[in-house]
């Protein structure tokens, strides 16, 4: 695990489920709360499981209690697994297509919950758009079958990179789609930016794991940073950092002030460019 918070998370899970964490002699010791942040969802899943768990203890109503549990259910059957696999590029379209299948599925369990999860989806379909699809080209989720009919869709598509569509506008459209038949004329052409042969798609998916140019590929794509756990990773950086140094707001923007003038004063860490600024 990256962080101690993803590991935590999936225990919270595990016990929300009915399932054993620890071994038959050993007992699960629940951990103090951190730090509650608006950009860390983590975090406020971390939160609803415990307060579930010491459900209790605590003085609920009717309402917050199956708002709770609705809550917890859906992060419990979907959600952390969804988050927890996302940092994986190669394997991003085909979890992002089942995470949306999983939620209009959920409607049959609250119609709500589905309602709200696909409205958010919504606004990040670009995750499904045609320029990220040939990442799956190189997941093990995916069939040589499935990844066949991509690449031949990507060869008769061909290569447009003018007419990119980043962004799906309607959702619907995804509930009876395929992986290959999101490919666009721009598919190609952004397998291509990243430095993949693209000779890759004429051959026989079964027989790729012996070629040197697939492995060159995937080494590309394994390469590819995920933007939401990079995000996560700063926000926990900057909230370690704020914790070490002090509890004050004020002062803590200061600091953020500081380190932000440094940095455009001193534009490298050359030995060169220090020594300028140590003799000064």
């Amino acid at each position: 695990m990256p962080r101690d918070d993803y590991k935590e998370m999936m225990e919270l899970c595990l016990l929300i489920l009915g399932e054993p964490v620890c071994s038959n002699d050993e007992s699960y010791h629940f951990r103090i709360p951190g730090a509650y942040h608006l950009a860390r969802w983590m975090g406020k899943v971390i939160y609803c499981f415990k307060i579930y768990l010491f459900r209790h203890q605590f003085k609920l109503t009717r309402a917050e209690t199956r708002h709770l549990l609705e809550f917890c259910l859906f992060s419990s059957h979907i959600y952390v697994k969804a988050w927890i696999s996302c940092p994986v590029p190669c394997d991003a379209p085909v979890n992002d297509l089942l995470l949306f299948h999983q939620i209009v599925q959920y409607g049959t369990v609250s119609k709500q919950v589905s309602d709200a999860a696909k409205k958010k989806l919504e606004h990040h379909l670009w995750y499904l758009g045609p320029e990220l699809i040939p990442l799956c080209l190189f997941s093990q989720k995916v069939s040589s079958e499935a990844k066949q009919q991509i690449c031949e869709a990507m060869l008769q598509c061909g290569e447009d990179w003018s007419s990119r569509g980043i962004k799906l506008y309607d959702s619907k459209k995804l509930e009876n789609k395929e992986l290959h038949e999101l490919v666009a004329a721009s598919s190609t052409s952004a397998l291509r930016c990243l430095g993949v042969d693209v000779k890759l798609l004429t051959m026989n998916p079964a027989g790729w794991t012996d070629s040197p140019l697939f492995d060159k590929a995937k080494s590309v794509v394994d390469s590819i940073k995920v933007v939401n756990d990079s995000a996560e990773r700063s926000v926990a950086l900057m909230s370690s950092y704020n914790e070490s140094m002090t509890k004050n707001e004020t002062e803590m923007q200061r600091l953020v002030q500081v380190v932000e003038d440094n940095r455009k004063r001193i534009p490298d860490h050359k030995k060169t460019t220090l020594k300028q600024y140590e003799t000064r």
